[in-house]
């Protein structure tokens, strides 16, 4: 129900795949999404800061109920009108963004659609690169290997996309490497603007699972975060747009059954590494929490629009009516 109370949310799930049979007892993919989701409002208090007044507010996120709607987006099940959801999520894919499938350019489609009228919509890993590739970034395979295990994003302040794709493609010396790390390190999190990202934390820690990358970014897109692995991790367009390219979602238990059922797909050491560090916290419940605020920011900002047209239209109806009464007034003093 989009928009019918303040306290009712609606997330959309644009499903991308379906769960491995032998991962059922996780639940499915759309299950998966729904309990990542309500951590925030099971466990956690919303915070975020109003653009308009630079002031902390914060919401109780039990205070709202969500509602979810799946789509299959493999069936070319997407929404028939944008607004049908608050916020649409974009989830993860054993697809390649840039493989020629029919589903795959009819959600491009969507996400063009979506970020033309700047409608709320995240991407998560397949939806991360689907996301970058359909606003004119590039997706590709990257030559590092697998991306498995906790990996750790920092924040990064804006950069021109031209130094991100070198970064990617010719960081290969200590002196490139050093430059790069230099510019990370000057450029924090602290000077992020986007204000649903609430708690502020230095690094963010989530599960990953990826071959593919997204090695140019949108040309209005901004870069938030990433690593030496993946330097574009998470980016940003306007304010109605975020993606990640990690799994948030996943938690340690289902990555490490998902590992142990791709393992043939990994190196010795790559597939060690990653279900070792599945013991390290983490920041999943924190990136629920920015999804959480991120839908309240949308919200509050569309009711207040909503009043202000309502108190333009109210203007309107008593300025016409006074017009209409000062008329009638002196056409019957006219006759008089």
């Amino acid at each position: 129900l989009p928009m019918s109370s303040p306290h009712v949310h609606s997330v959309g799930i644009i499903k991308c795949m379906e769960s491995p049979q032998k991962l059922n007892r996780h639940g499915s993919i759309e299950e998966i999404y729904r309990n990542f989701v309500l951590l925030a409002e099971r466990n956690e208090t919303v915070d975020f800061l109003d653009a308009e007044h630079d002031q902390k507010r914060s919401e109780k996120a039990t205070s709202f109920a969500t509602q979810f709607r799946v789509y299959d987006a493999q069936k070319q099940e997407l929404p028939l009108e944008i607004r049908e959801c608050d916020l649409y999520i974009v989830t993860g894919s054993p697809s390649s963004a840039y493989d020629q499938e029919e589903w795959i350019q009819h959600l491009e489609d969507f996400v063009r659609s979506a970020d033309r009228i700047k409608h709320p919509l995240i991407g998560i890993c397949f939806g991360h690169q689907i996301v970058a590739q359909a606003l004119g970034g590039k997706v590709g395979k990257s030559g590092k290997g697998w991306g498995i295990g906790v990996h750790t994003y920092s924040w990064k302040k804006v950069m021109d996309n031209r130094v991100i794709i070198m970064s990617n493609h010719f960081c290969t010396t200590i002196a490139d490497f050093s430059v790069f790390v230099s510019y990370i390190s000057k450029n924090s999190f602290r000077k992020i603007e986007h204000p649903w990202f609430s708690p502020r934390i230095d690094t963010v820690k989530a599960v990953a699972s990826h071959q593919d990358q997204v090695i140019e970014m949108p040309p209005k897109a901004k870069l938030l975060a990433g690593s030496s692995f993946c330097p574009i991790g998470m980016f940003a367009v306007g304010e109605h747009i975020w993606t990640i390219q990690t799994h948030p979602e996943f938690t340690t238990e289902f990555a490490k059954d998902l590992y142990s059922l791709r393992s043939h797909r990994f190196a010795d050491n790559e597939y060690k590494y990653a279900v070792e560090s599945l013991n390290f916290q983490t920041d999943a419940g924190i990136v629920s929490h920015w999804i959480a605020s991120f839908l309240l920011y949308h919200r509050k900002n569309q009711y207040c629009q909503t009043e202000k047209l309502h108190v333009i239209a109210t203007g309107f109806r008593v300025v016409v009516m006074s017009t209409l009464m000062m008329l009638l007034c002196r056409r019957l003093g006219h006759f008089i």
